[in-house]
């Protein structure tokens, strides 16, 4: 036992397959990979997460670093990408990889298989945080979750695929990142702030209202090409020093928008949430926030 790597697997979020208080006994050959060691963060089905446990089971990690080769997390399918790219904010640098698995909706006896390949990848010498299910390892925080019955229920860029699965795991080591400097570790999350979809029943008048309280604002532009003036004029009048995020996949620039508007086109929905999260308890205005949120701090840029 001695001369195996030592692996934390984190359960945080129960579903039936991950009520299991026997991890050990019920996959012995766990215990032929590596010197497995399961500690429970949260216990409650996975929609339930906030950010306070996004922070616990970081600290958890964090404080358990020196100590373990890798950390495999056991998670449902809700919230996954959101907690996943969280923590690739959270331990910049952590120097271990930090793989994230579990069962498929409807299909819960390929956890096995998933969990077996996690401790693998979990395994080897890299720095990401990444998705472990079917065949393919991903880098979590470019990915995006298929909509099909198929087992690599989550995809990504090309440059985000981390390994594949065939015979045997393949790191590629080519795009896992690399450790450059210290490991950063952040305890802090502002989710004071309000996300809103641009639709057509949008009400304006009351979203004033809601923004008094707000630290920043997320807009989820989606597919639109343009945004709505009157919604423009607001976030000008009533949002003046609040930093707005505008999350796209069509728009390539704001025409003669407000300086604390910040177009985001090259990272996932889930990304940009846990991002922004994490960078404005470390700014102090908008200038240093619109750099650190275009500087590729874990990956999250896709080129």
């Amino acid at each position: 036992m001695a001369n195996k790597s030592k692996i934390y697997l984190l359960v945080a979020g129960q579903t039936d397959e991950l009520q299991r208080k026997d991890w050990l006994s019920f996959m012995p050959e766990l215990g032929i990979i590596a010197d497995v060691e399961m500690i429970t963060i949260f216990d409650q089905p996975s929609a339930d997460i906030t950010p306070d446990i996004w922070l616990k089971l970081a600290q958890a990690i964090h404080s358990r670093a020196d100590k373990a080769k890798g950390f495999v997390i056991m998670h449902g399918v809700d919230n996954l990408l959101f907690t996943s790219s969280v923590l690739s904010f959270l331990l910049a640098n952590l120097g271990k990889p930090i793989i994230f698995t579990g069962p498929y909706p409807q299909k819960k006896l390929e956890v096995r298989a998933n969990l077996i390949n996690a401790v693998q990848a979990a395994s080897y010498n890299y720095s990401e945080v990444g998705l472990m299910f079917g065949n393919r390892l991903l880098r979590a925080n470019q990915a995006v979750q298929l909509k099909d019955e198929s087992l690599n229920m989550f995809t990504a860029p090309a440059s985000a695929v981390l390994g594949r699965i065939d015979f045997s795991i393949r790191i590629f080591e080519k795009v896992a990142i690399q450790v450059k400097g210290k490991m950063k570790f952040t305890n802090q999350l502002n989710n004071k702030i309000e996300i809103l979809n641009i639709l057509p029943t949008l009400n304006l008048k009351n979203l004033a209202k809601h923004l008094a309280d707000r630290d920043g604002i997320i807009l989820n532009a989606n597919d639109y090409q343009d945004i709505p003036q009157d919604l423009m004029l607001l976030l000008q009048k009533v949002s003046a020093d609040l930093p707005v995020v505008v999350w796209t996949r069509q728009i390539s620039k704001l025409v003669l928008a407000p300086k604390n508007l910040i177009l985001v086109n090259n990272m996932t929905w889930e990304a940009t949430i846990a991002k922004f999260m994490w960078a404005l308890p470390q700014i102090k205005n908008i200038k240093q926030l619109k750099e650190l949120m275009s500087r590729n701090i874990a990956g999250e840029i896709i080129v």
